[in-house]
């Protein structure tokens, strides 16, 4: 029985081979590896605000779709905004009507 091991093996998909599968005990092997490798323990991410703003921005490509998308976020934080002012002017009239 042959294992497939990702690493190593390569594929040519442009001359029609196809993509060797996974055995299950390949899939155990391999699963077996990464819990004890835990990786997901090095990954840490940004940890500074001025880091998590960066990435925030990482599928930000600029253009007309990254124009849009900071124009659709713009409109949503100002209607969040309005809503508020709209909740504490009703509420500063209701002060001022109350007995």
């Amino acid at each position: 029985m042959r294992i497939f091991d990702p690493l190593r093996n390569k594929t040519n998909f442009s001359k029609g081979e196809s993509m060797p599968r996974w055995t299950d005990a390949a899939r155990a092997k391999q699963a077996a590896l990464i819990a004890r490798w835990k990786p997901w323990q090095a990954a840490t991410g940004p940890r500074t605000a001025d880091g998590k703003a960066k990435t925030a921005r990482n599928a930000d490509k600029g253009g007309d779709a990254g124009r849009a998308q900071r124009l659709a976020d713009a409109h949503t934080e100002l209607k969040a905004a309005l809503a508020k002012v709209d909740r504490l002017s009703k509420a500063k009239r209701r002060r001022r009507e109350a007995p």
